[in-house]
């Protein structure tokens, strides 16, 4: 029996050729399908509701404009989340490029629900993650960001990297044991 994510990737073909074909219809389910992991994507690099809101809408139209170059039998999902992705560094360079003033972002030091000394501990450990991962080989580092960051499925993963689901699994399995041994004395 398939699971939910093998059905909505079994649907993405006709989907993709539906809206191809003009379907706004089509497209607009593509759009529901996938906003949430966009949203989650954006607004993890940008640290910011508006800018992730407006980069999942650039993203959307970047997609909608290059839908007709698009192979229908691959999943899309990778290949929103790549356009997402370059939307996001091309709003981080316009901010570098701007200079924006610290005043805009001072909302994010202030989190009513979380003190100061929790906040940089969640920091903390999001950087000793993030280098835990970067010193994983390559296929697991590879694996681990594509599951947990562009929250793609086994199945997608496969596909994209061309390797059986078993193998996606194994490595998926070693790569999490290893940052668990890693960052164990880290995160207790």
């Amino acid at each position: 029996m398939k699971t939910k994510s093998q059905k909505i990737v079994g649907w993405e073909p006709h989907l993709v050729r539906r809206a191809q074909a003009g379907e706004a219809v089509a497209f607009d389910l593509l759009v529901d399908l996938h906003r949430g992991t966009l949203y989650s994507l954006a607004l993890r690099m940008l640290r910011n509701a508006d800018d992730a809101k407006d980069a999942v809408q650039e993203t959307l139209l970047k997609a909608l404009r290059s839908l007709k170059d698009f192979d229908p039998d691959r999943p899309i999902r990778p290949w929103l989340c790549r356009i997402c992705s370059n939307c996001c560094v091309d709003a981080v360079r316009a901010r570098k490029r701007d200079g924006e003033p610290l005043d805009q972002h001072e909302y994010m030091l202030e989190d009513p629900g979380q003190s100061l000394h929790d906040s940089a501990t969640d920091r903390m450990r999001g950087d000793a993650l993030e280098e835990a991962i970067d010193r994983l080989p390559a296929r697991y580092r590879q694996i681990i960001r594509m599951r947990h960051y562009k929250h793609m499925d086994v199945v997608e993963i496969a596909h994209a990297l061309e390797k059986p689901e078993g193998t996606v699994k194994s490595w998926l399995f070693r790569a999490r044991a290893l940052l668990k041994k890693d960052l164990g004395p880290a995160f207790g």
